[in-house]
Order: structure tokens, then sequence, then C-alpha cells
């Protein structure tokens, strides 16, 4: 059995209550109230490499943690997540919006990419189309 880090489990814990509360912003807030947050819209940051240990912990952690929600954690409650985490942790990151039409519907799908890394959202990302984008204004 692996044993964890405190630093693992702390943004574990980070994660999980951070996903929660994306849900509940998402439930309760129009988008434009939540897209006034992301940073600037049609604005995407430069895709360098800034190593793995910049963002990993952030990926490990939200994967992690969506798997033991209280509800069905989704692309997009994952992607506010990742945003505030990787901001928090002063990485710039873009949050995609996509859409695509499956089966005669229109699906939609959120992502975030930190430098060349997709941080989440990765599966399935390829078969959308960018609606927006928010990046943060960064100067790197």
């Amino acid at each position: 059995m692996k044993s964890y880090s405190l630093n693992e489990i702390l943004f574990f814990f980070q994660a999980w209550l951070l996903l929660h509360v994306s849900k509940v912003m998402i439930l309760i807030f129009p988008f434009r109230k939540i897209a006034a947050k992301l940073g600037q819209a049609q604005l995407e940051t430069p895709k360098i490499d800034f190593g793995k240990e910049k963002w990993f912990d952030v990926e490990v952690a939200i994967n992690r943690a969506s798997r033991f929600t209280l509800f069905k954690s989704k692309c997009y409650d994952q992607a506010l997540t990742g945003k505030y985490m990787l901001r928090k942790k002063s990485i710039p990151s873009t949050l995609y919006f996509g859409l695509a039409k499956e089966k005669g519907e229109l699906i939609a799908h959120a992502w975030v990419r930190a430098g060349k890394r997709i941080v989440t959202g990765r599966a399935g990302m390829e078969k959308f189309s960018v609606v927006a984008y928010f990046g943060d204004v960064c100067y790197v």
C-alpha cells in the first residue's frame, strides 16, 4: 500500500473541497458571472514547458478527488477547480470550452491547459471545437 506525503493529502482535500465549491458556483451563478473570474476572454497563455513538478500535483489531486465527490464530478467543475489551484500556485493557464455534435445533439466540454500540458479534461477533448477560452494575463 502506497503511503502519501502530507503535501499530497492536503492537495487532495483542497481539490475535493474546491470541486464542491465549483459545483455550487455552477448551480447558483450564471455563466457570465463565472466567466468574469476565469481570466481574459480569448487570451491564450504561452505553450511553454513549466516542468512536471509545477502542475503535476494539481492534476493528480483533481483526478483523485473527483472520484470521491458527493456528486458526479464533470469536466466543468474540474476545470474551474484546476484553474483556481493553478492560479494559487502562480501557474498561468487557459480554460477552454468546446462544443461537438454527438447523435444529432450538441455536447460541451471544458479543459485546462498549463504550458504544454492539459491538466484537466484531456479525455476526448480532440473531438470538440473550441468556442471560447480564458487565459491568465502573465509575463513569462
